[in-house]
């Protein structure tokens, strides 16, 4: 209950309870408010002023009905939300969509202005429209219809107590809203370094790209070789020698325990640069936001560029991609070796 979610669901049961609570006061005194019925009918009493009412007020009757109808609505409403919310679908789910938090936004504004108005409607009945404010109205024939019972008074304060519950539960919504939305980028972040997923997923290298797209590949010319050209050398690193094609299920324990043994040092270096990298981004956005004179952009940009030539920093970015085409040649020895012995099995 430590969360935005278990709060929504202890005001969903506050909101049963107050509920359940003007649902019973209203019933109650439905022969209360239905007195006016009795004697006048759903029509205006005899001695209205000039223009049909006593000093412009008027009432046709009560409007019980709609106010159990309102209670009862949203408690049914209500219960489904709290049921819902306690199920696994809801966690599992519900949470994870971003419609969710804002569908039940929208639910919970919906009931706070239908409460407002049942509440509104109920104080307007025990006032008869106001005629009971209307002193030539206070007749001893009539003060019974302006008397207001102990549970009458109840029922309004349960209903505008409702009303405050939906409205906090709204908001409550959003932030949860908020929330979720942020907890999906955190997990995501976390999955891009997550060494579990590095084996379905593709992965993320220094730079944010995809480790598979930019596998080294050698590029092969054919056709004549012209006279005095001289052939560049290739480059080969040392993993692409020490780790061939894998033969055994030991070898492929040794490689996987060589990937899980160096994957830390590289989630360490790739969580530095990415940090790094950030800040010059960030120093970059408050650069083009100063005051535009060439010799003060000329010295902020002097310094960026020192700063990224640091050659602390390029040696651990080497080390960053020099890791990350290493693990991405193992995985990719592993994913062979698997896929064959997957196939031996089949046949």
């Amino acid at each position: 209950m430590k969360s935005w979610a278990g709060l929504l669901r202890i005001l969903c049961v506050a909101e049963l309870l107050l509920g359940a609570a003007v649902f019973a006061c209203v019933t109650a005194y439905v022969h209360k408010d239905n007195e006016w019925y009795n004697v006048f009918g759903y029509s205006q009493p005899y001695g209205y002023g000039p223009g049909g009412a006593y000093g412009g007020y008027s009432y046709s009757g009560p409007k019980t009905p709609f106010i159990l109808v309102v209670a009862g609505m949203a408690w049914i409403v209500t219960i489904v939300l709290l049921v819902l919310g306690m199920s696994m679908y809801y966690r599992t789910i519900l949470l994870d969509s971003n419609w969710w938090p804002l569908t039940e936004f929208g639910i919970n504004v919906a009931l706070f202005f239908l409460y407002m108005s049942a509440a509104i409607v109920y104080v307007n009945d025990t006032n008869r429209g106001g005629l009971c404010y209307y002193q030539l109205f206070k007749t001893p024939i009539n003060a019974s219809f302006c008397r207001v019972e102990g549970g009458q008074t109840a029922a309004i304060i349960f209903l505008f107590v409702t009303v405050i519950i939906y409205l906090i539960s709204a908001v409550v919504s959003l932030k949860l809203w908020r929330h979720e939305g942020a907890r999906r980028h955190r997990e995501l972040m976390e999955q891009e370094v997550s060494p579990e997923l590095l084996f379905c997923i593709p992965w993320i290298c220094c730079d944010g790209e995809h480790l598979e797209d930019l596998s080294i590949k050698p590029e092969l010319l054919n056709g004549h070789i012209p006279a005095g050209h001289i052939p560049k050398p290739i480059v080969m690193p040392d993993y692409l020698a020490k780790y061939p094609a894998i033969q055994t299920n030991e070898m492929r324990d040794r490689y996987k325990a060589v990937f899980n043994d160096q994957f830390a040092e590289y989630k360490e270096l790739s969580v530095e640069v990415h940090a790094v990298l950030k800040k010059f981004d960030e120093l970059d956005a408050l650069l083009r936001q100063l005051p535009h004179h060439p010799e003060n952009i000329y010295v902020s940009t002097c310094e960026v560029s020192l700063w990224k030539t640091d050659p602390a920093f390029l040696e651990k970015k080497e080390r960053c991609e020099y890791l990350k085409n290493k693990l991405s040649h193992i995985k990719q020895r592993i994913q062979d070796y698997d896929k064959v012995m997957n196939w031996n099995v089949q046949t």
